[in-house]
């Protein structure tokens, strides 16, 4: 707890323009109030307070740089682990409430409607006039999917759906290649939460790529923050080699979160290093290009609102 106190109180230096007062004073109360926070890691649960309070810097710099605001309100702090330090570090992410309050407040988007389909539920599109009928049953059945409707000021309006399965992908890819094995979805209220904040990015997505409204940088910069976080934690997850012979046989190479991967994306994480070959190099070879331009669009991306089937608009 003081190392975390301390490190808030050095914070003032620690980015490209110094915070203000405020500022801190936000951050602190949203630290703070996060502490308590539990998450899984494996079969245990942790706290925030396991978390290396030093990389809270780290966490925090990509969102200052963007002029984003660090509250509460708007935010969750979460864990990552780190592989070859064998510790958790910070990460920070925008909340359901707090994505929707930001775009209606500071986009031109006029309003946004996320709910969930179960089983039992009475759902029906009505193509020609971009409406949803959507009768909930009393009666508690199966999640079937979730749906979002962002209208926009201009009059335009975009349908996204996922079904259930591509909800839980989707918290599975968060989980284990976003935060790297910690799993910060522990009740069914969170996991909902995040079903509907998936959802949301998707149709975020699909506004972004068609560019169609004049403050889409703030919404490129959401959704660019969120995805660059998995970079980020799949270069934490390289496992280092080991050369002394003393530690060949150490149990934490490869580790247990190595395992994981490997179970379910194969040869994921890399823990030893490979020999390279060297390659001989052509210079009458032209290099191509390596920036690739989205040129176009998926129909079934652009007429969101032409089909049934939960999943389509992404």
């Amino acid at each position: 707890m003081n190392t975390i106190k301390s490190t808030l109180e050095q914070m003032t230096d620690a980015f490209a323009h110094p915070l203000n007062n405020q500022q801190l004073d936000d951050i602190a109360k949203f630290v703070t109030d996060s502490l308590s926070t539990r998450f899984q890691f494996g079969h245990d649960f942790f706290t925030m307070k396991d978390v290396i309070p030093t990389s809270l810097v780290e966490a925090l710099s990509p969102y200052i740089d963007s002029g984003l605001q660090i509250t509460g309100d708007l935010m969750e702090l979460e864990a990552r682990y780190h592989e070859a330090k064998f510790s958790f570090e910070f990460e920070i992410s925008h909340s359901l409430s707090g994505l929707v309050s930001l775009l209606k407040t500071q986009t031109s988007i006029a309003n946004i409607v996320i709910n969930a389909v179960y089983e039992n539920d009475s759902f029906k599109l009505d193509h020609a006039n971009q409406k949803v009928f959507h009768d909930v049953s009393a009666e508690p059945s199966e999640l079937h999917g979730v749906y979002c409707i962002i209208d926009m000021e201009n009059g335009q309006s975009f349908l996204s759906q996922v079904s259930a399965e591509e909800a839980k992908q989707a918290m599975w890819a968060n989980t284990h290649d976003r935060l790297n094995g910690v799993n910060p979805y522990t009740t069914n209220t969170k996991k909902l939460m995040f079903y509907k904040a998936s959802c949301l990015r998707r149709g975020l997505k699909t506004i972004s790529a068609l560019n169609n409204c004049g403050d889409i940088q703030l919404v490129s910069t959401l959704l660019n923050l969120h995805d660059r976080q998995f970079n980020k934690a799949k270069a934490l997850r390289k496992v280092m080699p080991l050369n002394n012979y003393k530690f060949r046989g150490c149990s934490k190479q490869p580790s247990s979160i190595d395992q994981i991967f490997k179970q379910e994306h194969g040869n994921v994480v890399i823990p030893f290093s490979q020999p390279v070959k060297p390659t001989v190099k052509n210079k009458n070879v032209v290099k191509e290009d390596s920036t690739k331009w989205l040129t176009e669009l998926p129909e079934d991306c652009i007429e969101s609102w032409s089909e049934d089937t939960l999943g389509v608009g992404f």
